[in-house]
């Protein structure tokens, strides 16, 4: 990848250019939050306090935490700070930057705004439609290996229920409340849970997470069938996303 002409990889002021979010963060080896956060900030030559940096997204009460006691997505929320608090980024490569949990979406959106206008490339992947939406610019979808960058990813028409049932349900309907992934939750009595969200698999991975995070047996687990015009739209807009894909590709090989 060439950055203002440059190879990254083997340039130094180009890569302290770069300001990124990973999957999983790893801190930099501190006596506490304050310090690896200042030693961040030091790498890229940036002499700002660590207070300033985790201020504005409301994580100033971690400064004085051990680094051990860190939770992953804590790490991810904390990265995603100094990230954003980059000065002069030529490239923010953000991954999942809506989905720390911990971070106010209108600040990221409102912060992401601000670097893009002031000339940064601005790159995001997300798995949640309504995420990639939200993020705004020009979206495209992978879909079995397949990118179709004409897809312009939008949200579905509805979302998907998934029905868990389980012997302690307000124990796991507790938990899923306060699920980033999950948009609701139901429960009518009995040993079922009506669970709510966008997309199957982020559903159902979130349930069976924080299930084994309390110790919690799930005995069923199954989704409810989409609405019709739900299914409907989806097959309209995968068509769609081939036929503009194959157009693209024959306006390329047409002969001059």
């Amino acid at each position: 990848m060439l950055l203002d002409g440059v190879a990254a990889w083997s340039n130094a002021p180009a890569r302290r250019r770069i300001a990124s979010l990973c999957a999983e963060e790893t801190l930099l080896p501190a006596r506490n939050l304050a310090g690896a956060v200042a030693l961040a900030l030091r790498a890229r030559g940036d002499a700002r306090s660590a207070t300033s940096v985790l201020d504005p997204a409301g994580l100033s009460h971690l400064a004085e935490q051990r680094v051990s006691a860190i939770t992953a997505r804590e790490a991810r929320a904390i990265a995603l700070c100094v990230a954003l608090s980059h000065r002069e980024p030529a490239l923010l490569a953000l991954h999942e930057p809506l989905s720390t949990g911990f971070v106010p979406e209108e600040w990221v959106l409102k912060e992401l705004a601000r670097l893009s206008a002031a000339g940064a490339i601005v790159l995001c992947t997300a798995s949640r439609l309504e995420d990639a939406a939200r993020l705004g610019g020009r979206a495209g979808a992978l879909e079995r290996g397949l990118w179709l960058g004409a897809a312009r990813a939008r949200p579905a028409l509805g979302g998907i229920t998934v029905r868990v049932h389980t012997l302690e349900t307000r124990r796991l309907a507790a938990r899923l409340s306060e699920a980033p992934d999950i948009s609701g939750v139901e429960w009518t009595g009995g040993q079922e849970l009506l669970v709510h969200g966008s997309e199957l698999d982020v559903v159902a991975r979130s349930v069976v997470a924080n299930a084994r995070a309390e110790a919690i047996r799930i005995t069923a687990l199954k989704q409810d069938a989409p609405p019709l015009e739900a299914l409907a739209a989806a097959r309209a807009g995968l068509a769609q996303s081939y036929y503009e894909r194959g157009h693209a590709l024959s306006d390329r090989t047409r002969p001059a």
